[in-house]
């Protein structure tokens, strides 16, 4: 119906025909309900401000607690500040109470004490210095240096690992008596290859000599260097490492009646030529994860560049890169010197020592088997670590692997 229809009979008589609402509470039924009613508002009401005011209380303390803290700060800093005061002040009291000696008081055997005293300091003082310096440049290097061998003699070996590697290692001790050849057999017999994580491999089984500046190598008929090309190859290079870098042409084979060895995968082979200049690449190798040995590739690669670009990445799964994989460089020859200069300036202090170490010294192996003396390196720092001075060209290593044996 429209609101322009309606009348006030017809709204009338809607609300007659509205049915009746009766409430058949009572009045006291009511009242208790109202009283029940009001207590729970009331219990809820006290549980509530508790709440509040432990929410209120914790606010509180976050807003105060740096202004408390730096209260007690200060109030800590002064009284340690006044206890310095007053310990100072005490300190000069005592001082100025103490009575002052006149130089008519110190008799002359005195002051002598003194003046021996103060040496003595002084002497302790300076021994402390040389002692720090000393450490400072005591740090060991993996290879042999011409430094190394100044009235000393040096002696080659080449070991065998248990995965048929070889490895060159060098001894250097006091010159003896004795012959160079003898002590080198002697000494071949005294190596703690199997402490090394290495074979007991040496002495080799064959008579040694020297014919001007050859070495004759004469193979006894019970040796067991035939057999396979890993063991073959370990043999060749363990002769090979043993007379290197000593001013020597070559090793010759024999057997005992003259003939030329005949090896089961080499074949027939009467020699093992000594030039040093062999374009290898120098890698990590390590048999029993203690002992780690810089050791060549025996891959002649063409030049320094090529070798040097080489120790990027191992072409076997026995051996490990010595240079990080983020560390790039380019390498350049000039004047007999070759030049190994970062792309980014290399700070030797950010990486582990051990590794920054292997990685110097390799590169400096790999330029001398190509031939170089002297090696420079360039946007590296500091200029001077664990005795190499960057600021000029490094002389190359003679030898990998030097050990020290105890007499």
């Amino acid at each position: 119906m429209n609101q322009s229809e309606w009348k006030d009979r017809d709204i009338e008589d809607l609300i007659k025909n509205l049915p009746q609402i009766k409430d058949d509470r009572t009045s006291q039924s009511i009242l208790a309900r109202m009283e029940r009613q009001k207590k729970k508002r009331q219990a809820s009401y006290k549980q509530f401000i508790p709440a509040v005011a432990a929410l209120a209380a914790i606010f509180i303390m976050v807003l105060l607690a740096p202004t408390v803290l730096n209260q007690l700060t200060e109030t800590s800093m002064e009284k340690s500040e006044s206890s310095t005061a007053d310990s100072s002040g005490s300190s000069k009291d005592k001082v100025e109470m103490a009575p002052e000696k006149k130089e008519s008081d110190i008799s002359p055997e005195s002051s002598e004490n003194q003046k021996v005293a103060g040496m003595e300091e002084n002497q302790k003082e300076n021994n402390k210095l040389t002692m720090s310096e000393d450490l400072q440049e005591s740090k060991e290097r993996l290879s042999l240096y011409e430094e190394d061998i100044k009235g000393k003699e040096f002696y080659n070996f080449g070991l065998v690992s248990p995965d048929a590697v070889p490895i060159p290692v060098s001894v250097v001790e006091n010159q003896k008596a004795e012959d160079w050849l003898t002590r080198h057999e002697k000494i071949a017999g005294r190596l703690p290859e199997t402490d090394w994580g290495l074979e007991d491999y040496l002495p080799l089984n064959g008579d040694v000599s020297f014919d001007k500046n050859k070495v004759i190598f004469t193979l006894r008929s019970d040796h067991s260097y035939s057999g396979s090309s890993a063991v073959e190859y370990a043999f060749y290079h363990s002769l090979q490492y043993s007379f290197q870098h000593k001013g020597l042409e070559e090793v010759v084979l024999r057997n005992h009646d003259g003939s030329v060895p005949k090896f089961s995968s080499a074949g027939e082979f009467s020699k093992i030529d000594l030039n040093e200049k062999v374009n290898n690449a120098y890698y990590l190798y390590s048999s029993n994860g203690k002992d780690r040995f810089l050791v060549p590739d025996n891959i002649d690669r063409g030049g320094v560049k090529e070798s040097i670009a080489a120790m990027k990445s191992a072409e076997t799964g026995l051996f490990q890169s010595v240079i990080p994989k983020d560390i790039n460089f380019n390498v350049s020859e000039r004047d007999g010197i070759v030049t190994i200069s970062f792309l980014n300036e290399l700070d030797l202090s950010s990486l582990n020592e051990q590794t920054a170490q292997e990685m110097i010294e390799g590169i400096l192996l790999t330029s001398r088997s190509s031939g170089y003396e002297n090696a420079r390196f360039e946007n590296i720092k500091p200029e001077s670590w664990n005795g190499f001075d960057f600021t000029g060209p490094i002389k190359t290593p003679i030898s990998p692997n030097k050990k020290s044996l105890v007499n």
